[in-house]
């Protein structure tokens, strides 16, 4: 509003105190100098308080008390290959007071808080009221509504603030994956970056405000987890894993590591909890090696008739083991028998004429002799043999004495079935037309074998209860016992199937894996196991389930008029597994 043109005199209050004017100087000058001094000194003292009232909120005290953290860029988002959200940041309320601003009876607000906030008694509230503190969290996570009321209490020493919280909004969906990030403070006082998963690995790009697009799709990482759940409560198992590939970049379609956890509230569990199955848990995982050991052997020429025979009736003693099988057999067995009834005599004659060089050579190949390089810092080293005698050759062969995550031996599966190409697993979602890395590990003439051999397994062989109608399944079993402290755990086993689909042109590969699952009689919806607990009865169905609820959502649909041809190898089997007369794997 503009001042009036002029101001009657008799109106012109005079100040009690006038500053002196200089000599000679014009009286009305001196008046507007000291004018706007005592407005500067004003806005000064206004800048003052309220520079005092944001330093109260940044003073930390004792016990209860904490620090509010000063604004920052809201931390962005983790979502899946189709954009649905991960984790996201939401602007969260908090209920802080400052006791020594009180103004009302701290007597009567401690009752009404209990009323509000029954978290605490009367009596803490009286203590946190009475105290010298100056900035105490009366909660930390509120809802709307309580805040309302709390604000009703017309209390202004209480403060309703702002802060940034990371949500999950898929709960326990991918835990493991996700994780958390938080800055923890030492005993010290100085702070260090924590955490678990994707949010742990990324963490400078998402707090920059740098959305992460991981390579998951969440519906087949629900399914994934769904089916592994189910799995473990059918066999009262200790837990259970599994990792879908794509086959031809690498990209982590679904990653379960079970028990889950929930990243909504990552406090709770403890570091056994947390660890993550597939990439940080090395475990032998029995005879899926067979499948890498047959590559090998053909990739040298070893195994360059598939008619050739192996005499497997005895068993092969080195010095206080025996290697032999799980069922005897009488009679020499062809090459693809080998392979199909799992035999460890047969596949550990065929190892040792690969030879120790050519064996070590094909595992550094496959990336056994090194962590993944998957974008997590759970990554668990392989552990491998000490000495690589005779004895070692012959036995990793079938999986035992060697030690590596579920996500190793998918990456090596996925090289068998595409071709021959080795591509580095990632959770990141690759550009279109982007470069994959890669590199040849075998021939596309021993992969198309190796497909082959792979659909016999489940056709013929140890995996049958894998079989997805229409959806050309191919893989290999393997049982394991469980090593607990450098010892083996006699009967608790580590069983597993890992294999590909469809297999007359692979796109996916399946590796999952079940911890100490028991055997189980028939019961509505359950198929028994017959008293056995080896991966033929125990993943071969876990898997079965899981292809038959992904391969549609990953664009696989049934075919039942398609299929690889195995024309040429199946009269070399002379016999079939049969579910329910026979213990395999």
């Amino acid at each position: 509003m503009n001042a009036p043109a002029s101001i009657p005199t008799d109106t012109v209050h005079r100040p009690l105190f006038r500053a002196p004017e200089p000599a000679g100087a014009p009286g009305g000058l001196q008046q507007s100098h000291f004018r706007l001094m005592v407005v500067m000194m004003l806005f000064m003292l206004v800048t003052l308080a309220v520079a005092l009232r944001l330093t109260q909120f940044a003073i930390f005290g004792n016990g209860e008390e904490a620090r509010v953290a000063a604004p920052a860029s809201a931390r962005a988002d983790i979502i899946d290959r189709n954009g649905v959200p991960l984790a996201t940041t939401i602007q969260a309320w908090s209920i802080a007071i400052n006791p020594q601003s009180v103004l009302g009876d701290k007597n009567e607000l401690a009752h009404q808080l209990s009323l509000l906030i029954p978290e605490k008694s009367e009596a803490d509230y009286r203590r946190i009221l009475f105290s010298k503190k100056k900035f105490v969290f009366l909660k930390e996570e509120a809802v709307p509504a309580l805040v309302a009321r709390v604000h009703a209490l017309g209390e202004p020493a209480i403060m309703e603030l702002r802060v940034p919280e990371r949500l999950y909004p898929q709960a326990a969906l991918a835990g493991h994956l996700l994780g958390y990030s938080q800055m923890v403070a030492d005993a010290k006082g100085k702070e260090e970056l924590t955490g678990i998963g994707v949010e742990r690995f990324f963490d400078k790009q998402l707090s920059a405000g740098q959305q992460v697009q991981l390579s998951i799709d969440t519906r087949v990482q629900a399914a994934l987890e769904s089916e592994i759940a189910r799995r473990i409560a059918e066999t009262s198992a200790a837990g259970g894993a599994g990792v879908i590939l794509d086959v031809h970049t690498g990209e982590v379609m679904a990653l379960a590591s079970l028990p889950d956890i929930n990243p909504n509230s990552h406090a709770h569990y403890s570091n056994v909890d947390m660890a993550n199955k597939v990439t940080q848990s090395a475990f032998e995982l029995g005879s899926t090696f067979k499948m890498l050991t047959f590559a090998n052997a053909i990739e040298h020429g070893v195994l360059n008739d598939m008619s050739q025979t192996w005499d497997v009736t005895h068993v092969i003693q080195i010095g206080g083991h025996q290697i032999h099988d799980d069922e005897p057999m009488h009679r020499a067995i062809t090459t693809p028998e080998v392979m199909t009834f799992s035999s460890n005599i047969g596949t550990a004659k065929i190892a040792e004429l690969v030879g120790e060089d050519r064996i070590k050579a094909f595992f550094r190949e496959l990336g056994f002799f090194d962590r993944t390089g998957i974008e997590l810092r759970e990554r668990g080293a392989p552990i491998l043999p000490r000495d690589w005698g005779r004895s070692t050759i012959m036995t990793t062969a079938f999986g035992h004495g060697i030690a590596v995550t579920p996500l190793h031996l998918a990456q090596a599966y996925a090289a068998l079935a595409n071709g021959g190409i080795f591509h580095p697993a990632t959770l990141v979602k690759r550009p279109p037309g982007e470069a994959v890395p890669s590199r040849r590990v075998i021939s596309e003439a021993t992969s198309a074998r190796m497909r082959q051999l792979m659909r016999l397994v489940v056709l013929q062989g140890t995996g049958t209860n894998a079989d997805a109608p229409g959806l050309r399944v191919g893989g290999k079993t393997g049982t394991a016992e469980k090593v607990v402290g450098g010892r083996y755990v006699k009967n608790a086993n580590i069983t597993v199937f890992s294999g590909a689909f469809p297999m007359e042109d692979p796109r996916y590969v399946l590796v999952v894996v079940m911890d100490d699952a028991k055997a189980i009689k028939a019961a509505p919806g359950i198929q028994s196991t017959y008293g056995f607990k080896t991966a033929g009865w125990m993943t071969a169905p876990l898997a079965k389930r899981v292809i038959r609820r992904v391969g549609p959502l990953l664009g696989v649909r049934p075919e039942l008029n398609r299929d690889i041809d195995v024309s040429d190898l199946m009269p070399l089997i002379l016999e079939k597994k049969v579910p329910g007369k026979n213990a395999y794997e």
